[in-house]
């Protein structure tokens, strides 16, 4: 195996360990005691955070910039085809010329909100350097995995990237990928509980 890719599989392996010890670091807090009754069900709202609550219309800062929220599913989705490219590359197996589109479509909506972040004075004031740090690395990783494609002199630098991206994951906003889901499903369960989740049209007000 090329010095390269052995590079990737133990920066995978060191970030993996990493996001399980800051998981069950979070998890050693402990689950918050609840007295009030339940006046949902915590399974229904955990369902809605997943489903309906993460459409545009669940959520008033995407239906107030829908073309950001076109950028960022098609980001993720670049970022996400550039593990897969990344992972056939791995195991020396074919890689669809799809793949690689989606990865550069991706990137393209990487650029798109990097710039938005850059310019706009609002957004700029209230981001931090990991912030731009962690565009740059998943933004250049999404290139170069569909750029590869096109150019195979670019590999090496593909997978130079990809170890960037890796051991920095852990340490930045990066890490939302797997924080994510817990943190979804936590207050998913939790406003469902509370018969918030799913929101009710018919729900009387209260006077």
């Amino acid at each position: 195996m090329a010095p390269l890719q052995l590079g990737v599989l133990l920066a995978a392996a060191g970030s993996l360990t990493a996001l399980v010890l800051e998981f069950r670091g979070a998890k050693a807090f402990g689950t918050r005691r609840l007295f009030a009754p339940p006046a949902g069900d915590a399974v229904a709202g955990a369902r809605y955070a997943f489903t309906k609550g993460m459409a545009p219309q669940a959520k008033e800062s995407v239906r107030m910039n829908p073309l950001s929220y076109l950028a960022g599913v098609l980001y993720h989705g670049g970022v996400f085809a550039a593990f897969a490219l990344l992972g056939l590359r791995l195991g020396n197996f074919h890689r669809p010329k799809a793949l690689a589109a989606l990865a550069l479509v991706g990137a393209l909506g990487g650029f798109a909100l990097f710039g938005k972040r850059l310019l706009k004075a609002h957004l700029r004031g209230l981001s931090s350097p990991d912030d731009f740090v962690s565009n740059i690395l998943a933004t250049a990783f999404a290139t170069l995995a569909g750029a590869v494609t096109l150019r195979q002199g670019l590999e090496s630098a593909w997978l130079m990237v990809a170890i960037a991206l890796l051991v920095y994951m852990p340490i930045g906003k990066i890490r939302h990928c797997v924080f994510f889901f817990s943190t979804r499903y936590h207050s998913g369960a939790f406003f469902g509980r509370r018969g918030v989740f799913p929101p009710a049209t018919n729900r009387p007000e209260r006077g």
